[in-house]
């Protein structure tokens, strides 16, 4: 063998052409690197012009970043150089002038690529956008004809609407919508005013069987879903609601009104991660319902450990809606009354002792909003005295006995609560006996007006709670009331 042989290696110079900065571009865009992905896809295009596969790719990435005129340029540009057969370049320019509210053209484009392209790829996706667009500008389908007569009609009617909200006049404003919808069955946003309307005035049958024909007619109107899903959440129906959530949220909706509603959405379901998500790209100016939107902002933020932009949005929802309690709610340790579903569903049953929890829990709780202010079918015509008094918080010391003893229990457990003494599973049975003194037949034996707060919540702890040292007040006096809460217990 020959020591000194030596191999002479011979150098291949690499030469990167387009291919393979496309090939990079796409890569760093599957990466989510956009503006890596526009640097590789802008070098591909100069080393191969023309190529309508790189520019319709770079046009996907402006749209990424939100330079929707840059995308639609370059997609215009295909289109107009026939560059290949790329009819789907409709659909993306539809999606671009969709996102910037020009409801009209996104209408115009998509529908020009169905014509060319039926069974195209993205027919589906078409067809789905053109749907969310009517939603939203109910009289795209007839933009090119007549447009202006079927728009005057409905200010026309809608002026008649609201001349008659203003009036509270519901049932004739009812009647109006029942007509638009015998004249115009595919107006959809109709059915939607009009289930509102029905649950405002607490006939949820009507309401509901509304919202069931507009999803019938219209299989997956997201409008429509959402208000069937807020209906069975307030009211409760857990299983009812779980289902139609499973559908809402993988949805990733284009308008932002859509964006809004689902956001709320999210937000009331504990995915908060969601929630800011989409609430956060809905402008300011955008926003339809204010006080909802601030509401859940602050809430989604708070959960998500942005105290201080929680407390922001909390300022800005106390600017929309005069509510009671300005306190930040959710810094309190959270309970079951923080539990809205919970809560919700205690105040549907028909066990008292649950019902009178409920109201109890939802006067307390940190989200005590989504009860008094959010609640489309809150109906408090069938509580019981009692519960108005405790929904009020005891606006004033109630003269009979028992409402006397219901109030100092429940400002006992008030005090109580802030020792630690939580409403949660391992002291429900504690609140339930407690508050059974309000609801025995022997009721009327109790009286403890007699005593002062700081007294009953004595007597409370040495009863049930004797591992806490309360010094309140005078032991001979809450020892006294302890044994008339015995008393009545025991019978």
């Amino acid at each position: 063998m020959e020591k000194d042989k030596k191999t002479t290696a011979k150098i291949y110079p690499f030469y990167p052409n387009g291919q393979f900065y496309f090939e990079r571009g796409v890569e760093a865009f599957r990466d989510q690197k956009i503006k890596e992905a526009i640097r590789y896809l802008v070098r591909a295009s100069e080393l191969e012009p023309g190529e309508p596969v790189i520019l319709c790719q770079l046009a996907i990435c402006y749209t990424e970043i939100g330079q929707f005129h840059k995308s639609n340029q370059l997609l215009r540009d295909i289109l107009e150089k026939r560059l290949g057969n790329m009819d789907y370049c409709y659909y993306f320019i539809a999606n671009n002038f969709a996102y910037m509210k020009d409801y009209r053209r996104a209408l115009q484009y998509a529908n020009r690529y169905l014509e060319t392209a039926a069974d195209g790829d993205y027919a589906e996706e078409a067809k789905d956008l053109i749907e969310v667009l009517l939603e939203e500008t109910p009289f795209g389908e007839t933009i090119e004809n007549g447009f202006s007569k079927l728009e005057q009609e409905f200010y026309s009617y809608k002026k008649e609407i609201n001349r008659y909200l203003a009036e509270e006049d519901s049932a004739s404003a009812c009647d109006i919508l029942k007509k638009v919808i015998d004249e115009k069955p595919n107006f959809w946003p109709a059915y939607n005013q009009l289930a509102a309307l029905y649950f405002e005035q607490l006939k949820e049958a009507e309401g509901v069987k509304v919202l069931s024909d507009l999803i019938s007619r219209n299989p997956g109107n997201l409008l429509g879903l959402c208000d069937l899903f807020i209906y069975h959440f307030y009211k409760g129906n857990r299983e009812e609601a779980d289902s139609l959530y499973l559908g809402l949220r993988d949805v990733l909706p284009v308008l932002s009104h859509h964006k809004e509603k689902l956001g709320l959405i999210h937000a009331m379901m504990g995915d908060y991660d969601e929630a800011d998500d989409l609430l956060e790209q809905v402008a300011d100016l955008e926003v339809t319902e204010r006080s909802k939107y601030y509401y859940y902002r602050a809430k989604a933020a708070y959960y998500l450990d942005d105290v201080e932009g929680a407390k922001m949005f909390w300022h800005s929802f106390l600017e929309c809606d005069l509510y009671e309690d300005v306190r930040f709610p959710w810094e309190r340790e959270a309970d079951l009354s923080n539990d809205t579903r919970l809560v919700l569903e205690m105040l549907q049953s028909e066990n008292d002792m649950t019902h009178l929890l409920g109201v109890y829990a939802m006067t307390i709780s940190a989200n005590r909003p989504e009860f008094v202010l959010f609640h489309p079918l809150l109906n408090m015509s069938n509580w019981s005295y009692m519960e108005h008094l405790m929904f009020t918080n005891f606006d004033y010391f109630p003269d009979g006995d028992v409402e006397q003893n219901c109030y100092l229990i429940m400002k006992a457990m008030d005090i109580l609560r802030e020792k630690g003494i939580l409403l949660n599973t391992e002291n429900l049975p504690l609140y339930e006996r407690l508050f059974s003194l309000v609801l025995m037949e022997n009721r009327k034996e109790l009286i403890l007006g007699r005593y002062t707060i700081e007294t009953v919540t004595s007597a409370i702890a040495k009863l049930f709670l004797p591992e806490m040292k309360l010094a309140l007040v005078d032991e001979f006096e809450y020892s006294k009331c302890a044994r008339d809460i015995e008393q009545v217990l025991s019978r």
